[in-house]
């Protein structure tokens, strides 16, 4: 019997500004353990997942931001 390698899960931070009060923020996220997650900000960018992360400005309250960095990810073991 083997053993089964855990695999590790990627962190982003995201960088969104807020189209009403033109306010930077910060937004860390973790990716889900698995196959199909994305593990850096090319593969993050083409996936749903950001469609699912929900914006809220603090100061002013809009619901409306623009991503304009990523950071983050985990390097591939191969």
């Amino acid at each position: 019997m083997g053993l089964a390698a855990l695999k590790s899960s990627a962190w982003f931070t995201l960088y969104i500004r807020c189209e009403n009060c033109m306010r930077d923020s910060e937004r860390v996220v973790q990716m889900p353990i698995g196959d199909e997650v994305p593990r850096d900000a090319e593969e993050l960018i083409e996936s749903v997942y950001l469609e699912k992360i929900p914006f809220r400005c603090q100061p002013c309250g809009s619901v409306i931001g623009r991503l304009v960095g990523i950071t983050g990810g985990t390097a591939y073991d191969n």
